[in-house]
């Protein structure tokens, strides 16, 4: 099937055209879910090392307005 398709430039704009959107979103889910990692792990990193609730937040809180 792929041997068939005539590839000129409308088809490689159309593929080009459908590939970049579809790239664009797996690079924001990619990105949310290496956030949360990240996030998850330093939370869990705080509480093994024994830091209260209030420093806990105190933290999240600093890291947050900081950007």
């Amino acid at each position: 099937m792929l041997s068939e398709i005539i590839w000129n430039e409308g088809t490689i704009g159309i593929v080009t055209g459908g590939a970049v959107p579809i790239a664009f979103i797996i690079g924001v889910f990619w990105y949310k879910t290496v956030k949360a990692t990240s996030e998850s792990d330093l939370k869990r990193r705080m509480v093994e090392r024994g830091m209260s609730v209030d420093e806990i937040e105190r933290v999240l809180a600093a890291k947050s307005r900081r950007g």
